[in-house]
């Protein structure tokens, strides 16, 4: 931009040193043609003039991009504020925070994955429990239904041999 801004800036100075030829020339001849120089620096002029437009346009469009880049940065920031890295009774890493609905405090959980992209996904209980032979016990389990990634959360009091239907 810097390099067609100078191009422009000496096509002004040299188009007026032809204006000043044109009123010093003493024959036809002359006026004649520094005339026709000084419409072909006009025109070069006029063409340097649309570049650095079309130069200023590209810059104007690049920066209404970054502008909305950050604005998408500081949009997810300030809804993801407060929500903190925790690990679960299984293991699994979310985002939680305590939020009040209604009268009433509750964890809410991001989901991880959604949160590396950028998106903001509420973890939903899916009333299922899931048994971890390892531990020996069993968790309750949520869905992002974003990604449909299942995270098996805290522990569940889940017995099947109480809950059993055939007993």
């Amino acid at each position: 931009m810097i390099a067609e801004l100078s191009a422009a800036m000496a096509a002004i100075k040299e188009t007026a040193g032809l204006a000043k030829v044109i009123n010093d020339a003493k024959t036809d001849a002359e006026v004649k043609a520094a005339t026709i120089e000084l419409q072909s620096r006009l025109i070069t002029l006029q063409a340097e003039c649309f570049s650095l437009c079309d130069l200023i346009r590209q810059r104007e469009e690049e920066a209404i991009l970054l502008k909305a880049k950050i604005a998408e940065y500081e949009d997810f920031s300030s809804q993801t504020e407060g929500y903190v890295l925790n690990q679960l009774d299984f293991g699994s890493f979310v985002y939680s925070k305590k939020e009040l609905v209604g009268e009433e405090q509750v964890e809410v959980h991001l989901c991880p994955q959604c949160h590396a992209k950028r998106q903001i996904s509420i973890l939903q209980p899916t009333g299922e429990a899931s048994f971890n032979s390892h531990t020996k016990k069993w968790y309750f389990q949520s869905r992002c239904h974003n990604c449909d990634s299942v995270y098996s959360m805290n522990v569940s009091n889940y017995n099947p041999e109480i809950y059993a239907p055939w007993s």
